[in-house]
């Protein structure tokens, strides 16, 4: 039976050096200076055995006995590191120091016990119909109670990591359950030969029944590319991330979010609305749109955000959490602020107004206010003798016309409006006006713009405008059957001559 003890005890530490040498070569991975450390003591408790079980003497038995407590001791405290640092948990590192002053004192007192015997009552040499001569110790109260707080150091590991798994990729969730699953059958089989087995006079060693704990630590990092990604890498990209990232489960209840996500959110509804419990349901009924809510679900959920506070558009993707065999169990919530590409696509670059896709999307909105008042007009306002302009003080004089035109508009606009650039020289001022105002207000503007004098370099430019003005009820046409009246009213200017105003 010596054999066979000796054989799985050797088996044991050879795995347990080549762990250790694999480990050793990625320090750059968090977590793995305390995995190294812990396959270190870990191979410690099995030399220690070694020596005890093949030792002539009873004092080289007590050796072999005090040694295998460096790795009894320390092994349950690099399990409790790796747990942190692998989980980038930080705010245990204060209790991490504190167990392992704990842990030290407890070694420092078991090799010094001979001379106080704080630890240990008595150590003798007994029979054991297994495994041949074993020493048996006996506790004091003392030693009861730190060899108990020892047990305990696995179990916090453990919870540690398995709250953390739903965190990992795929990829590193199936060989961190394995570790755990390592670590935690460590615990219950020196639990069990503790309590148990010693009590009923088996005493077989801790490190022998490890051995299948020990192949199962072995597979779970080198298998999987464990030792090949950082699972802080990826939740340092989930902070950093320029997108918002909220997780909720199949009730819509939210399960995690970076701080992206909270930053888009809040910027929509009050100071902190998102947090870790709240339904994403409620959260985007609570966001306004325009004079009502958002009623959505889960499974109904906008793919654009309304205009924010402070001007943001956000987009909204929804990616669905599978399990490998089947099943959603939750969702990912992408939030894309997609504000400078909406603006790109709707605004035109030279005057900063709508382009004709924003004339589009303004107009939608502008009928939605229409209750109160449902009568809509549109000026198509067209630059006389444009050409002309550009051909004689270049592109450059051109643009300039373009820019005084719109600002002059928009000193002249209030309230709400539609002021947008169909193209060239041609604007379109869209007002929720009865047509006769509409009529005022574009004379205004022609009067105004025919009293201006541009000083562009050393030149003088005076320049004038015509405009024609359709209106309608709102509900009752279309953006471009508006636009084609009042198209219809400027050609009508157009041949009356310049500096003119059809209707």
């Amino acid at each position: 039976m010596g054999l066979l003890q000796n054989i799985l005890l050797i088996s044991s530490c050879l795995l347990l050096m080549a762990l250790a040498i694999h480990t050793g070569a990625k320090f750059n991975i968090m977590g793995m200076p305390a995995l190294f450390a812990m396959v270190v003591f870990f191979m410690v408790w099995v030399v220690g055995n070694l020596i005890e079980v093949n030792a002539s003497t009873f004092e080289w038995m007590l050796w072999g006995r005090n040694i295998q407590q460096i790795g009894v001791f320390f092994t349950p405290l690099c399990t409790f590191y790796f747990s942190i640092e692998y989980t980038a948990n930080r705010k245990l590192r204060v209790p991490a120091y504190i167990i392992s002053f704990v842990q030290v004192v407890s070694v420092l007192l078991i090799f010094t016990d001979q001379y106080h015997h704080i630890m240990r009552i008595s150590v003798e040499l007994q029979t054991d119909a297994v495994f041949g001569h074993a020493i048996v110790v006996q506790s004091t109260a003392i030693g009861s109670i730190l060899v108990a707080f020892n047990f305990c150091i696995p179990l916090i590991a453990v919870v540690i990591l398995v709250l953390f798994v739903r965190s990992v990729s795929n990829k590193l969730r199936r060989p961190l359950w394995l570790i755990i699953i390592s670590i935690f059958a460590t615990f219950v089989i020196a639990t069990v030969q503790s309590t148990v087995l010693s009590d009923i006079g088996i005493i077989i060693p801790i490190p022998v029944l490890n051995l299948p704990c020990v192949v199962l630590l072995f597979y779970a990092v080198l298998s999987g590319g464990f030792l090949g990604i950082t699972p802080i890498a990826l939740n340092k990209v989930f902070e950093v991330i320029d997108q918002g990232i909220i997780v909720i489960d199949n009730n819509g209840n939210v399960i995690e979010f970076n701080r992206r996500a909270s930053e888009l959110i809040n910027d929509f509804v009050y100071y902190d609305s998102l947090k870790i419990g709240s339904n994403i349901s409620k959260l985007m009924h609570d966001i306004p749109k325009n004079s009502g809510k958002l009623h959505v679900s889960v499974d109904n959920l906008p793919t654009v955000l309304p205009k924010s506070k402070s001007g943001r558009y956000i987009s909204l993707a929804r990616h669905k959490l599978e399990r490998s065999g089947g099943g959603v169990f939750g969702n990912v919530l992408v939030l894309t602020d997609i504000t400078l590409l909406k603006e790109r696509a709707e605004l035109d670059s030279l005057t900063g107004i709508y382009n004709r896709e924003g004339m589009t999307t303004a107009y939608s909105e502008l009928q939605k206010h229409s209750e109160s008042n449902p009568n809509v007009s549109a000026i198509i306002i067209d630059l006389d003798d444009f050409k002309n302009i550009n051909d004689t003080y270049g592109h450059f004089g051109g643009d300039m016309i373009l820019r005084d035109l719109v600002n002059t508009m928009q000193a002249f606009l209030a309230g709400k409006y539609v002021l947008g650039r169909l193209g060239g020289d041609e604007f379109i001022v869209i007002l929720p006006v009865e047509i006769e105002e509409a009529f005022v207000f574009a004379e205004n503007l022609r009067k105004c713009v025919s009293e201006r004098i541009i000083q562009y370099l050393s030149h003088k430019i005076q320049y004038t405008i015509s405009a024609g003005v359709a209106g309608c009820i709102s509900q009752d046409n279309s953006l471009n059957d508006l636009l084609h009246r009042a198209d219809l009213a400027l050609y009508r200017s157009k041949q009356r001559g310049k500096n003119t105003i059809s209707i």
